[in-house]
């Protein structure tokens, strides 16, 4: 997402800007678990994109408001609540037609090249769609890209580091034959390190 134009700065400098799109989102999240209570009771997972088939072609249009369960609707919650207010508020004015083009694109996509034995619904398409808005591979963009790609390897070597302790250290502890206490945790530890310069590297 570009975040650094002009108007970007002057839509966040104003809080009822940002207000006012968080609660237009939500009203769109509410209206999105209001449906996942209705698909409780009528099977609504019908309406999703069958790629390849005719019926599924309907999905298209659907399949942004029907979801599989709580986890899958929560964890689009967030995300659309966060990222949705952010993109009402840079494209008021275009934040319609952009969605609806998201909408048709990413399901026709997933219409053609979507594996046939499953029925796919989910808002994920447009939360990956507002993500890519913007997006021209521009040098800009591309050095944007590469210092939010080493931020978040940076921030995801210590969480290796931490896990790899953690299992070395059950197994450690573990009546498993070949383990042993003052050996496998250092190696663990070892491989967590490398496998984060690895991370941040590639």
């Amino acid at each position: 997402i570009n975040i650094c134009n002009k108007k970007v700065i002057m839509a966040f400098t104003r809080t009822g800007n940002i207000w006012q799109s968080f609660k237009t989102v939500l009203f769109i999240v509410l209206i999105l678990w209001l449906i996942l209570i209705i698909g409780l009771f009528l099977p609504l997972e019908n309406f999703g994109i069958k790629p390849r088939t005719v019926h599924g072609l309907i999905g298209i249009l659907f399949a942004p408001f029907i979801h599989s369960g709580i986890e899958h609707l929560l964890t689009n919650s967030i995300s659309l609540l966060i990222l949705g207010s952010i993109f009402l508020t840079m494209e008021r004015k275009l934040s319609i037609f952009l969605v609806i083009q998201i909408i048709l694109i990413g399901g026709f996509g997933t219409w053609l090249i979507g594996r046939s034995e499953y029925t796919h619904v989910g808002a994920s398409g447009v939360i990956y769609g507002i993500l890519a808005m913007g997006w021209r591979g521009s040098a800009m963009h591309w050095h944007r890209y590469e210092t939010a790609y080493l931020l978040l390897a940076g921030l995801a070597t210590p969480l290796v580091v931490s896990v790899h302790t953690v299992v070395s250290f059950d197994f450690a502890i573990a009546i498993v034959a070949g383990w042993h206490t003052t050996i496998f945790p250092p190696y663990f530890v070892a491989g967590a390190i490398y496998s984060g310069f690895a991370m941040v590297l590639v």
